[in-house]
């Protein structure tokens, strides 16, 4: 019997823009264009936020609508507060329900600051991907391919950024150093989910490792609710980039004994009949690495008619991201 695929065919987009003359947004071609910068190795060039924005909850377009004004928060406060300016922040959501996506369009500072993958749902809910502006031109190729194994509806939706090298690297077979960055929702609950999740996680891996991508990254909600689900990262050849550094920083402030607790990123938003976990993780291969891992997210609520609501069950991801030479 023929070996079932771990994926479907992709589907290849556009990135959309807001064009504040027509007032629409509008399809852009992803296609190699000079860029104003290059890029020198081990030197951070972009930022990533991950987060689950939790579609399930009540109030859906008001917690939405205030983890919008959360990230505005974060990314503008840094801007701000750093010098030199910080670099861009790629922003990949999951569970953005269909009826957020007015509320994104509309959106102020989305609008000024950022492309977005899709401009309505695939589905009743799925991951959705912003780029800056400032990294838009380095975008070659956005897709999203669906897993072979679902029962949820879950894909991989990922994009290439093609990187000019520096010109200490002009003698360089190549003149672009690529990375794709992936934006994922693994399969949810034990049963088929545990059987499931493996094999998402390996067809994830090896769009990551393609021949012609030279560093590899998935960030989003990994659902690691399993035994087993604990080291699936390593067994696919993913490099989990929580462990290295961030849990010995835990482990060294008194946390627990793994430093696991200082990473987790679900059950306390409410706490309910689960322990909390660390569903969201950064994986990466290749070279490329995501360090200085911050929980976002913490302790958020919005207001609505008199009553504070969690804006999200889960925590989100911010990291810097380096390529390495």
């Amino acid at each position: 019997m023929a070996r079932r695929k771990s994926l479907v065919k992709p589907t290849r987009l556009k990135l959309f823009s807001f064009d504040p003359r027509k007032n629409v947004w509008s399809p852009v071609p992803t296609a190699n264009v000079p860029y104003m910068s290059s890029h020198h190795p081990n030197t951070c060039f972009l930022s990533l936020i991950s987060w689950n924005v939790d579609f399930a909850a009540p109030l859906l377009v008001r917690r939405f609508q205030a983890a919008l004004s959360h990230l505005e928060q974060l990314i503008s406060s840094e801007s701000r507060s750093t010098s030199p300016p910080p670099p861009p922040t790629i922003i990949l959501l999951q569970e953005v329900d269909a009826s957020c996506f007015t509320a994104l369009l509309s959106n102020t500072f989305i609008r000024a600051s950022y492309q977005v993958s899709n401009i309505s749902s695939p589905q009743s809910y799925s991951t959705l991907t912003l780029v800056p502006h400032a990294l838009a031109p380095l975008v070659s190729a956005v897709s999203r391919v669906p897993f072979a194994e679902t029962r949820m509806q879950r894909d991989c939706l990922y994009l290439d950024l093609d990187i000019p090298l520096s010109d200490a690297d002009a003698l360089a077979p190549k003149k672009t150093f690529r990375i794709r960055i992936a934006n994922t929702h693994l399969e949810s609950l034990n049963g088929f989910g545990d059987k499931a999740r493996p094999k998402q996680l390996d067809a994830v891996a090896k769009l990551l490792s393609a021949p012609d991508v030279d560093g590899g990254l998935v960030a989003g909600d990994m659902n690691c609710i399993s035994p087993s689900d604990r080291d699936l990262p390593a067994q696919v050849g993913l490099s989990d980039a929580w462990l290295p550094a961030d849990a010995a920083k835990a482990m060294e402030s008194g946390a627990d004994e793994t430093g696991e607790a200082e990473g987790h990123t679900w059950g306390y938003q409410p706490r309910c009949e689960y322990p909390p976990q660390r569903l969201d993780k950064i994986l990466t291969v290749g070279k490329i690495e995501a360090i200085g891992i911050q929980r976002v997210g913490v302790g958020l609520q919005v207001q609505v008619e008199g009553r504070d609501v969690w804006v999200s069950d889960h925590y989100g991801l911010l990291a810097q991201i380096f390529c390495c030479s």
